[in-house]
């Protein structure tokens, strides 16, 4: 018995208007377009599910039952990648390339990469799946045809939470089920673009048919999509062009910021090394100070020479380093210090100019007086260093001698000499 047959006169003649009209209304011509607000379909007419059986809606329409989906929701990009192992083991690893993720993400990349979105809908009940998915989409020029026209395909089972919830959403009525989603143009008064279902085969169908389909597609919205990427590439020029200017903003910002830090330093290091000249040429001046006070107090407190018939004293005579020669006569019970401060002092007597310098003679308790020359016996040629001696018994000097003071830095010369 087929389906037909299970209806009653008054049914049949229902049926016939109702599919005489649908043929006088659609034709051949693709469905009406819905939005991604909806992304629906004509679905069977409430008439149909009310007066005719359960048995009889399926045989007419291939619809199933379509109760919900046969395995609890789960993450959309496993259920992507269950959907083509489960493909291909059913149906050979000649196919499209799927999608491998959900059906939202597949939506979103087709409306941000400016794609057709092609949705794939089976259901393993219908007999006609089978040869849809082994020969349909199996063959080499759809193939080709959806990589030439980079097509994003998804595809899903209606037994699955995601494919079913497509389904509902796209209100599909038989399967195999294709819809072709594709970026509409903003409507009046609104900027922004939408995803619409612009057209949708349902039941079996050649590749041939499909390929004209989708050229149909093609064909119609290649200008709205042209004019959408021409915006695109605009947008995305302007902004790579502020973004460049941003960039050369940035890179003058960093570059004065560099030239700023580098003066500051080069300010600071010029500061450090006044500071450190002053300190240095500081301490030199307080050291000469330290130096005359001191000199002029040793001068000031160093006795007086001795008279020439006091006896038990040494005569000295001094070849200085200028050429000059000096005699004096110490006491034999002064130390050898004595005569290297009166060598040290001399200019105090003899330079009017350093005399008159009004300076306090000052002792400097823990400063150390270094002597730049030292007093030398020549025949034999001998040091005296010993200034803690008494002159008495300092054999280079007593009772007499005559020395050459040597400044230091001639005497270093002659050792490098030598």
């Amino acid at each position: 018995m087929n389906a037909l047959d299970q209806l009653t006169e008054d049914q049949k003649g229902i049926l016939e208007n109702y599919l005489t009209a649908v043929q006088a209304q659609f034709g051949d011509t693709p469905a009406p377009s819905r939005t991604d607000e909806s992304l629906g379909g004509l679905g069977t007419p409430n008439f149909i599910n009310t007066l005719f059986p359960q048995a009889f809606r399926q045989a007419i329409t291939g619809q199933s039952t379509r109760t919900g989906p046969s395995r609890p929701p789960q993450d959309p990009t496993s259920v992507a990648a269950r959907f083509l192992r489960d493909y291909e083991e059913s149906y050979g690893t000649i196919h499209p390339n799927f999608h491998t993720g959900g059906y939202s993400a597949a939506l979103n990349k087709a409306k941000n990469d400016l794609k057709f979105l092609v949705v794939y809908l089976h259901s393993d009940e219908h007999d006609a799946t089978d040869k849809f998915c082994k020969e349909t989409l199996a063959d080499s020029e759809l193939l080709n045809y959806l990589r030439t026209n980079d097509f994003l395909v998804w595809g899903g089972n209606v037994k699955e939470t995601e494919g079913f919830q497509v389904a509902t959403t796209l209100q599909t009525v038989r399967y195999p089920f294709i819809g072709v989603i594709a970026l509409s143009q903003p409507t009046a008064g609104s900027s922004a673009t939408k995803m619409v279902l612009v057209d949708r085969l349902e039941g079996p169908s050649t590749a041939e048919q499909v390929i004209q389909r989708l050229t149909q597609q093609v064909t119609r919205q290649s200008a709205a999509l042209d004019r959408l990427r021409a915006e695109r590439r605009e947008r995305e020029m302007a902004r790579e062009i502020r973004q460049q200017q941003d960039d050369a903003y940035q890179q003058s910002l960093r570059a004065d910021r560099e030239k700023a830090r580098q003066q500051k330093e080069a300010r600071e290091a010029a500061e450090k090394l006044k500071r450190e000249q002053e300190r240095i040429e500081a301490e030199k001046l307080a050291a000469m100070d330290r130096r005359e006070r001191h000199l002029k107090y040793l001068y000031e407190n160093l006795p007086e020479e001795p008279a020439a018939s006091e006896a038990g004293c040494a005569r000295l005579s001094f070849k200085l380093w200028n050429g000059e020669r000096v005699i004096r006569r110490f006491k034999g019970t002064e130390p050898v210090e004595h005569v290297y401060i009166f060598i040290e002092t001399i200019e105090f007597r003899e330079n009017g100019a350093k005399a008159e310098l009004q300076l306090e003679a000052e002792e400097h308790v823990g400063y150390t007086h270094e002597y730049d020359f030292v007093l030398i016996s020549p025949f034999p040629r001998t040091k005296v260093t010993d200034r803690k001696k008494l002159i008495k018994d300092e054999p280079a000097l007593w009772p007499s001698a005559s020395l050459v003071v040597e400044l230091k830095e001639d005497e270093d010369e002659e050792v490098d000499d030598e």
